[in-house]
């Protein structure tokens, strides 16, 4: 009995309190789920059991089609019942805010698990339904939340705190899961060699991290099974038949064009509540932190840009009609394309965009340290997108393959306001005005997927 107390009185303390409220709003979200007739998970994997056992079918699918077997023996089975998938998103999505909170210091876990739980709900859910909510969220939640929870032994280890053997070895199983999501895969990949390359700088003690040099061979040997797995070999063949007969003339400077346009058109012109959020709170910051011209005006071009593309199309449209008809385009500069001078104005302000942003953080950041990890950390979210560039699938997959760059602004939003806190309370008139852009926002957030989740049943 006093050990179920002492459970009910640690998991009612403040710093979980957002994350039962959560709890609570993603389980709204999931009773009005609706998997469509026609998705994924309803023609093809629910019915793969039927006709072959679990090794034949993922053997099939090594030689023919992915390298994601460790997601794909999951989804055969949890595709099956839709019910039993609602419990279990709803479950990976808590953890997934769990997992997030767990990167910060117990003393910061408060603000952090705030922030956190809003930043997932301006996530727009409802851009993982594009391919059937069952079978995008095997495939992209599920490793997220995994990966996430597997840096939590590197984290510990950058606090000087040792983990058990024990929690090393679930980490490492959540990683193995993790990584088996390309993108996943290589922020794992990125993020435990960089801690890795620091603790050995620092000369910190090997049985302090040697659970994040076991993330990093396991996120390295997953990347050389990606590379080298048949199927998706098989798999890119026939998607550059179907989607993009042209991939094999790019070369790889079209593909990162491709990918880095393609991103940041979406980002720029969608509308999106979570970057808008994070282009103020950076505005906010270097408003607060300089008086320098350049440094406010960095701060306020992407927010203009964006505003006036998403938000004020038609004002711009109307005034500037060459220069919309050509950020509406968003044409990538390649082989076929570079000698036409106006196809280089879209990614020119879209790199004055991500310039203006950087130059933003180093107003905003205490030291070198600070800006590299922001730098770094921004950096990966964008790599995860940019790489779609060397798929043909890039314009097929859309909003799904957004995931990661989201999430990973939202974590450079919570270390920001954290970075500044002392700052942001002695301003108390910014701060509380902050606080009520967020909630709105946040509401507002909320009402739009509901809305969108909604129109479908």
């Amino acid at each position: 009995m006093k050990k179920l107390q002492a459970l009910g009185k640690y998991m009612t303390r403040k710093e979980f309190l957002p994350l039962w409220a959560f709890a609570a709003i993603q389980l709204v979200y999931h009773i009005f789920m609706r998997e469509p007739q026609d998705s994924d998970a309803m023609w093809f994997f629910c019915r793969q059991l039927d006709a072959y056992t679990l090794k034949d079918y993922l053997t099939a699918r090594y030689e023919v089609w992915s390298s994601r077997l460790l997601i794909e023996a999951v989804l055969v089975y949890v595709s099956r019942s839709i019910f039993w998938w609602k419990i279990l998103d709803w479950a990976f999505w808590v953890f997934l805010a769990w997992a997030f909170v767990g990167l910060f210091p117990e003393e910061k876990r408060q603000t952090a698990s705030c922030m956190v739980v809003g930043f997932l709900l301006l996530y727009p859910i409802w851009d993982l339904r594009t391919a059937g909510w069952i079978a995008t969220s095997v495939n992209y939640t599920w490793p997220l939340a995994f990966g996430i929870c597997s840096l939590h032994g590197t984290v510990r280890a950058f606090y000087g705190k040792r983990t058990p053997a024990y929690l090393w070895i679930f980490y490492s199983l959540a990683a193995l899961f993790g990584a088996n999501m390309e993108q996943m895969c290589a922020v794992l990949l990125a993020v435990n060699f960089c801690a890795a390359v620091r603790f050995v700088l620092e000369k910190k003690p090997l049985l302090l991290y040697w659970g994040t040099i076991l993330g990093l061979v396991i996120s390295a040997a997953e990347i050389l099974f990606i590379m080298t797995c048949p199927g998706n070999a098989a798999r890119k063949n026939q998607e550059i038949i179907n989607w993009m007969p042209n991939f094999k003339s790019y070369h790889v400077l079209d593909k990162v064009s491709m990918g880095f346009v393609d991103t940041m058109h979406h980002m720029v012109t969608s509308g999106s509540l979570l970057y808008l959020c994070y282009l103020v709170l950076l505005a906010v910051l270097v408003f607060q932190k300089t008086e320098k011209l350049k440094f406010r005006f960095a701060a306020l071009f992407p927010l203009f840009v964006s505003m006036s593309l998403s938000w004020f199309p038609d004002a711009l449209k109307a005034d500037f009609a060459t220069f919309y008809k050509l950020m509406k385009k968003s044409a990538f500069i390649c082989g076929n394309n570079y000698q036409e001078m106006a196809n280089y104005i879209p990614t020119l302000v879209y790199l004055c965009v991500a310039g203006c942003m950087l130059l933003s953080l180093a107003a905003v950041c205490e030291s070198w340290f600070e800006l590299l990890a922001q730098a770094l950390l921004l950096a990966l979210g964008l790599a995860t997108r940019v790489v779609m560039g060397f798929t043909p699938t890039i314009y097929v997959s859309q909003e799904r393959t957004f995931l990661y760059l989201y999430m990973v602004l939202g974590i450079s939003a919570v270390y920001l306001v954290q970075n500044n806190r002392t700052l942001l309370q002695q301003k108390k008139q910014t701060c509380q005005a902050l606080k009520l852009a967020g909630v709105l926002l946040v509401a507002a957030g909320v009402i739009l997927d509901l809305a969108e989740i909604g129109s479908r049943i």
